[in-house]
């Protein structure tokens, strides 16, 4: 060859690299017929290349560039080649192929010719490094390198203080060191803590501190600001803050509970993970006095690293599809084992980034299997920590697995199934059909390829705004179609949710989709069908859907018309029940017996009066605000109680004088008995009841759309402070009323010759007539309505039968409590006679008036 001055050997293994240093340029055909004629000499030589440097130019800045700015970097050579690419490296890191990405444009195709460029869309520190441009033609490649050199900033700025929460309770001057950390570089730095210049004290990372004093002597703030700002060689700057919450005298604070510090109401505390293999954070906020549930954000390295590789494949850095099938296959290893909410975060990060790549960079379905495993792997953990950011891991995990999904191209591939994700695929079908989860999918479909999407236990994560009288199942089902053609006509999908008779006619239900706009559940376009045995959900658009159970029982016809009628006609019988009491009281209350039986019935008649009154304001939801809603909600909490624990005390007298006939009670001790059984016991209950879900736990004391008492799940929620009172009740009522009969028919056995069978029956019946409506036997019927999971007939029929009965218990109470007892029936008729005597006598008198004038 012309210009020809030296050859070296470089290495031998197995094969050897030479360096030949040439004075003079060459042409690319010249070298391709010396290998050419290499090979056909020496069949030993399998696979030979050139590459040459300094027949390619590279033009990059000399100097540094600014952080966050843009650039392009250009290469060319004299000659045509077929393609070229390029490639970074940097220090101790092998040369990664640069191609389109997030923050990287390839301005020029592969086939080049003799120019390429690269556009850099927003330079950090992940450019900085050294770019080779590649032209290649067959085994000849000409290359040409140079270092780009960027002013750095830190990607993240840790800033702490010690102690997190400054202690100023003991009015004392506290010291407070602020520490600003971050990734050491070879960059000139000149850092500033609260606007004073720091040095570093650390060789493994920069770590710059200064030392505050808080004034506690004096009126010290609620929280001390620290900033910390740091300024590379160029000028450019990056800042962050500290809101340091300082604790005052009186301030409610969590106290120290290793490894948590003392930390003040409201403040999130954070601490760095200890345990090894593991990067990150654990929180744990402080409310009131106590402490919250810790959130584990620490995150597996292995992990950490994947997110960082994805990271780079979305840029631009290694974005093969063997890289990308090598990120999900360690993403599925890595996730196979426990991972904690740190690891399912960083794993949705890891989807939502290779997610958009995925839009610009063609993955193919070898990485399907590893794909489907490791997003099903996360849905094996639960997921706690607060319900915003679960939401939005949620939101994050459901959009990127959709997209992933839609993006990955098949060819073969049939879908794949793992134990909490179901993939299956129907080509060029004028109808697809398809079983996820037991969910057959059914799509008209298209000269295209269809794909529907199974997932378990993601539904529970994603908001139920607009349906907050809800509950969702567990699946979730996607559905893409991808088309080779353009096509116009509307997209129909069905699916048959495997629901049990039971479920179909007790509920209500809702066929929703994902809205991605607006990020909730919608029902547009969706329709609920049920046809005999068989129900459906029918759409006409492509998203994910899902159905909701409403909690809200089935509508039974003229139920609310009957409950108002009632409760109408209950509140005016009450009213004059208790008017009839204050007008008969001197006159039939004369022993101690009949005083605790009027005393019982009229506070049962009150609170009843006041529970239905509340009951009928509480159904104008639509108007009520909050704490009416709310004030509502505990007024018939207590009225309804408060009743039955007067019932309570009624039937405990009763009881009472039956079992002790020679030991009757007291009206000191009953009143003394029946105040706090009556009064204080519904007001214990309430208070108890209220605090308990208030702060403690995530279920609310009240639904706001019904203005009642909330129910979650069997055990779960406020209306069983409500149910449980009234259930042990309603069997201790029972039981007196069984007492009753059984003391009714013993003369009956012992007499029989004096007293007919006919005789204790009706005594029987009269005991249930009287006792039924003021021992409230009726609300069992609520009680089987409340247990009972099917909406038979006979499950209808009790419910309207509780429905009739309980909205007339007022009625009832004025006819067993009034009229049903001879002698204020008596005492009624005296004052009607006497009434209408003194109408004539007054008549009478005016007549005789008038003749003799």
């Amino acid at each position: 060859m012309n210009g020809f001055n030296n050859i070296g050997v470089t290495s031998r293994s197995g094969g050897a690299d030479f360096t030949v240093n040439l004075s003079a340029t060459f042409k690319t055909s010249k070298v391709q017929g010396i290998l050419s004629a290499l090979r056909s000499k020496f069949s030993d030589i399998s696979n030979i290349n050139v590459t040459s440097i300094g027949l390619a130019n590279i033009e990059i800045p000399q100097k540094k560039v600014c952080y966050n700015s843009k650039l392009e970097i250009t290469c060319s050579t004299e000659e045509k080649m077929d393609t070229c690419m390029w490639q970074i490296s940097r220090a101790d890191q092998s040369p990664q192929v640069v191609g389109t990405g997030t923050e990287v444009d390839m301005l020029f195709p592969p086939s080049c010719g003799s120019f390429t460029a690269i556009g850099l869309k927003n330079i950090t520190w992940f450019w900085a490094g050294i770019y080779t441009c590649l032209f290649i033609n067959g085994s000849v490649f000409h290359t040409a390198s140079a270092e780009l050199q960027v002013a750095l900033l830190p990607e993240a700025i840790n800033l702490t203080s010690l102690p997190p929460n400054p202690d100023c309770s003991p009015k004392q001057d506290i010291q407070v060191t602020v520490m600003c950390a971050f990734s050491r570089s070879e960059e000139q730095y000149i850092v500033t803590i609260n606007d004073t210049v720091v040095m570093s004290g650390n060789s493994s990372i920069m770590n710059y501190s200064k030392v505050f004093t808080i004034k506690c002597m004096q009126e010290s703030p609620a929280f001390f600001i620290a900033v910390c700002n740091v300024t590379n060689s160029l000028g450019q700057s990056r800042t962050t803050g500290l809101k340091v919450p300082v604790i005052q005298p009186g301030d409610p604070i969590c106290d120290q509970v290793d490894p948590w510090p003392k930390t003040k109401s409201g403040v999130k505390a954070v601490i760095l993970c200890t345990e090894p293999g593991r990067v990150g954070t654990k929180e744990r906020t402080c409310n009131g006095n106590k402490w919250g549930d810790p959130i584990d954000l620490c995150v597996k390295e292995a992990l950490n690293q994947l997110s960082a590789a994805a990271g780079d494949f979305e840029k631009g850095v290694g974005a093969t599809p063997e890289v990308a099938n090598a990120i999900f296959d360690n993403l599925k290893n890595t996730t196979s084992c426990e991972n904690s909410y740190g690891d399912i975060s960083a794993t949705v990060s890891v989807f939502k980034t290779m997610s958009r790549a995925s839009s610009k960079i063609d993955l193919g379905e070898d990485l399907l299997p590893n794909f489907i495993d490791a997003a099903s792997n996360i849905l094996n953990t639960t997921w706690v920590s607060d319900e915003q950011s679960t939401t939005n891991l949620a939101t994050s995990y459901l959009s990127s697995v959709e997209d992933l999904v839609k993006n990955i191209k098949l060819n073969n591939s049939e879908g794949h199934n793992s134990s909490n994700i179901q993939l299956q695929v129907c080509r060029n079908t004028p109808s697809c059909n398809r079983t996820v989860f037991n969910i057959v999918v059914e799509l008209n479909s298209t000269s295209g390829e269809g794909k529907m999407l199974g997932l378990q236990n993601i539904s529970q994560y994603l908001p139920r705004n607009g349906f907050k009288d809800s509950e969702s199942l567990s699946l979730v089902v996607s559905a893409t179609v991808n088309t080779t053609v353009n096509t116009t006509g509307p997209v129909n999908i069905r699916l048959d949710f495997p629901l049990s008779d039971e479920d179909k006619s007790n509920y209500n239900y809702l066929c929703v989709f994902w809205n991605l706009t607006e990020k909730q559940w919608s029902q547009a376009g969706c329709n609920y069908t049920q046809t005999g045995n068989i129900s459906y959900c029918e759409c006409d658009h492509l998203t994910s859907f899902s159905m909701l159970l409403s909690k809200t029982p089935v509508d039974l016809p003229l139920m609310d018309q009957i409950t108002y009628i009632g409760l109408g006609i209950s509140i005016c019988s009450l009213i004059v029940f208790l008017l009839i009491e204050g007008l008969v009281w001197n006159a039939v209350v004369k022993t101690n017996l009949s005083h605790f039986r009027h005393t019982a019935m009229v506070n049962i008649a009150l609170c009843l009066l006041l529970a239905d009154c509340s009951f009928v304001a509480g159904s104008f939801q639509n108007i009520l605000t909050d704490t009416w809603c709310l004030l509502l909600v505990v007024a018939k909490h207590f009225f309804f109680l408060a009743m039955f624990f007067w019932m309570l005390c009624l039937s405990i007298m009763l009881l009472h004088q039956l079992i002790f006939v020679f030991h009757p009670l007291r009206k000191k001790v009953y009143m003394i008995l029946s105040m706090t059984i009556g009064y204080i016991c519904p007001t214990v209950t309430v208070g108890v009841t209220y605090t308990y879900y208030v702060k403690n736990t995530e279920v609310q004391y009240y639904n706001r759309t019904t203005c009642w008492l909330t129910y979650e799940s069997p055990l779960k929620g406020s209306i069983h402070a409500f149910l449980f009172p009234l259930g042990t009740i309603v069997f201790i009522n029972m039981f007196s009323m069984v007492v009753v009969i059984v003391t009714l028919l013993k003369p009956a056995a012992a007499e029989s010759n004096q007293k007919d069978d006919k005789e204790a029956a009706k005594s029987i019946i009269k005991v249930i007539i009287f006792l039924t409506p003021v021992f409230g036997v009726t609300w069992i019927l609520g009680l089987f309505v409340f247990l009972m999971d099917d909406n038979t007939s006979t499950k209808v029929l009790i419910h309207y039968a509780f429905t009739i009965v309980n909205s007339l218990q007022g009625f009832f109470i004025l006819l067993t409590g009034c009229f049903g007892e001879k002698r204020v029936r008596d005492e009624i008729l005296k004052l009607v006679i006497s009434g209408k005597s003194a109408k004539s006598e007054s008549k009478r008198n005016l007549t005789t008036s008038m003749a003799k004038n």
